[in-house]
């Protein structure tokens, strides 16, 4: 086990942020040094290092201003400010197993330049010739150790220690690594959960090591047709049952057939369903594109979702609600079951849906729209220009503050070609009714994007594959049903007072007494409570900008 233990005393915003963390294993095929081995003794000069090695350290650290400086202080002041990452003239084996492991800690969606990899490959590769260098890059070592460790784990590490070996024996993520078969069978890494916790961040690790187990020795498949369907015969078809079997879409053992069959056709069809795609079991030009993927860059996929995962882990709720970006879905988690799902449509890749955390607070049945400025220079004044009537068709008016009161005025005094909508004490308001924009029930939560979630009268575009049509807010298919499971687990709920309201065009605003936390995130991969391994299109492109990160500074 490689269990890296956190500190206490960690600054609160990064506890925020990792708090959440599960126990995670970095296994890594490395060169173990002596400190290992409990009946082993370090050289002497570790042991009795001069004098002036000790005031140089000591010396360093008062006047260090790095963040977790405490933290580091008290690892050396059992070892009597001796040097842990070197002899006092050579890095010893545990600063190179510490630069492995910072290096690969992105198999963990950590970044690796979070802990000064360039730094520590640096003075690895330099010669250590004063104590002053000594000191700073002994010092460098620890913090990037505990620093890691704060991060990747919440239990916290005992200081309180006399053996100069314990650092290792006892908090080290590189304790037993040794022992472990992945090392002794020089397999290379493997990311694996120190427990049967099958969170979304456990279950993302497991599938990161099913698709390493993974050979990717592969034909790419190359259609002669539009696309291939039962009763087809090509050889493309042998290489599409090869891949799909090897995926565990493609269930039976004999693959040598050309014929495109109905067990090969439920097979595609799982496969697309995995991967958000139209389950016709057709096999067509996305299809082809989504197996030809390689397993090395499923990898990479999975590998940039584990932050994400990680963030959603643990959240601590009984009952919150997650809207998942690219999977256009949403839904209702209650004591960590889903009891409740919905299609979405989220933003426009010009007015992206934004990843945030908040609470359910009110519902208003029937809204007024206040149309934003921005979609009213952009959008409604060009209608305007065609169509001078089109406020009024649409139940739009233009309010004004007048005397601090929202007066409606007539909209063709409206200069709308020189009008400054920025400093005019101008906006446009949609009324309530079928054709409003919110359609007839918007769900509002607190955040600095002004999005919500809500209804629509385009109905149609629920039942399109690709559903990123919005400004930013998210629409939701059936949102009265959905309505209806949130105030459930209200008291003094009234269904038929619900209607009642809802059927009416007046506004109402009813207000929850325990606001539902809700979770806007980004997963392009992930695996559900089944193992089953999802993808999804990267339709903000953030995948690429993470996944250079974590590669880049890996190299």
């Amino acid at each position: 086990m490689l269990v890296i233990k956190a500190m206490n005393g960690l600054p609160a915003l990064i506890d925020k942020l990792y708090r959440r963390c599960i126990n995670a294993l970095l296994i890594t095929t490395i060169t173990f040094s002596p400190v290992f081995a409990n009946n082993v003794s370090q050289p002497n000069s570790n042991h009795e290092t001069n004098n002036t090695t000790n005031i140089a350290l000591q010396h360093a650290l008062n006047n260090s201003s790095l963040p977790l400086i405490n933290d580091v202080i008290k690892v050396y002041e059992p070892r009597k400010f001796n040097p842990i990452w070197s002899n006092g003239f050579t890095y010893n084996n545990d600063a190179h197993a510490l630069y492995k492991a910072i290096l690969n800690s992105r198999k963990l969606g950590l970044n690796p330049s979070d802990y000064d990899l360039d730094i520590i490959k640096y003075f690895l590769e330099s010669t250590i010739d004063d104590q002053t260098i000594l000191s700073k890059s002994d010092i460098t070592f620890t913090h990037a150790y505990v620093k890691l460790a704060n991060h990747i784990n919440e239990n916290p590490v005992s200081y309180d220690l006399t053996d100069e070996y314990a650092l290792f024996e006892n908090n080290s993520f590189l304790t037993e690594i040794k022992n472990h078969p992945a090392y002794n069978n020089n397999i290379g890494i493997v990311a694996v959960a120190p427990h049967q916790n099958q969170d979304p961040y456990t279950r993302l690790l497991n599938a990161i090591e099913t698709y390493r187990l993974l050979n990717d020795d592969f034909e790419p498949i190359i259609l002669q047709k539009k696309s291939l369907a039962i009763g087809d015969a090509s050889p493309e078809v042998i290489k599409v049952k090869n891949r799909l079997s090897k995926l565990g879409d493609y269930k039976n053992s004999t693959i040598s057939n050309e014929i495109y069959d109905e067990e090969l056709a439920i097979a595609i069809s799982n496969f697309q369903l995995r991967h958000g795609l139209d389950a016709d079991g057709v096999l067509g030009k996305r299809t082809v594109k989504e197996i030809n993927q390689s397993f090395e860059s499923r990898i990479t996929q999975l590998e940039v979702n584990l932050h994400r995962a990680k963030q959603i882990s643990d959240l601590g709720e009984s009952r919150y609600i997650l809207v998942n970006v690219p999977d256009y879905m949403l839904y209702v988690i209650e004591n960590g079951k889903m009891i409740y799902e919905a299609r979405v449509v989220v933003g426009k890749k010009e007015n992206k849906t934004p990843v945030l955390t908040s609470q359910i607070s009110e519902l208003v049945l029937n809204p007024y729209w206040n149309v934003p400025t921005s979609i009213t220079k952009k959008e409604i004044i060009p209608k305007l220009h065609e169509d001078p009537e089109y406020l009024i068709n649409n139940g739009m008016k233009v309010i004004s503050k007048i005397n601090n009161k929202n007066t409606i005025i007539d909209s063709s005094i409206i200069d709308w070609k020189n009008v400054d909508l920025e400093n005019a004490p101008l906006r446009i308001r949609q009324d309530p009714g079928k054709n409003n924009a919110l359609g007839r029930i918007k769900f509002m939560f607190p955040n600095n994007y002004s999005v919500y979630l809500h209804d629509t009268p385009s109905r149609n575009l629920f039942s399109q594959n690709y559903r990123a049509f919005s400004h930013g807010c998210v629409r939701v298919e059936n949102p009265f049903e959905f309505a209806k499971v949130l105030m459930s687990g209200t008291e003094n709920w009234d269904s038929e007072k619900f209607d009642y309201y809802a059927k009416r065009n007046k506004t109402k605003v009813l207000r929850f007494e325990n606001p539902i936390p809700i979770h806007i995130t980004y997963m392009t991969a992930w695996a559900d409570e089944h193992g089953v391994i999802n993808f999804r299109p990267d339709i903000y492109k953030r995948d690429s900008q993470i996944a250079d990160n974590l590669y880049n500074t890996a190299q």
